[in-house]
């Protein structure tokens, strides 16, 4: 999932008064690709959004379109969160995700199983 975020990064950019120049350095990133992301010609992927955050020493919720919720509920499994975007959401580790599925597809199996022995 790839985020839109320059009038976000802008706001943080003109608070502190930096340059474009500034902010690039700051992100360790070339400077025409700083200034692609805050005209929105560039997108960033979840992960490097995250860096930014980190960097900036902001939230990630901070830096989101404010069309976008961020969740951070860490449940029984141990999985920390990820973002909800329309009715879609997206987990900060997929793969964590989907170990976490197949063992409570695992489980549910096994139930099943049971509850069919069970009934013979």
């Amino acid at each position: 999932m790839k985020l839109r975020v320059g009038s976000k990064l802008l706001s943080i950019r003109d608070e502190r008064r930096l340059s474009q120049a500034e902010m690039a350095d700051l992100l360790d990133i070339p400077t025409s690709t700083y200034s692609r992301i805050e005209r929105n010609e560039t997108s960033l992927e979840v992960d490097k959004l995250a860096g930014f955050a980190e960097t900036l020493g902001v939230s990630m919720h901070d830096l989101l379109p404010e069309t976008i919720a961020m969740h951070s509920k860490i449940n029984n499994s141990g999985f920390g969160g990820g973002i909800i975007f329309g009715n879609q959401y997206f987990y900060t580790n997929e793969n964590d995700r989907v170990k976490q599925l197949v063992g409570e597809i695992n489980i549910l199996k096994s139930e099943l199983d049971q509850l069919r022995d069970t009934a013979r």
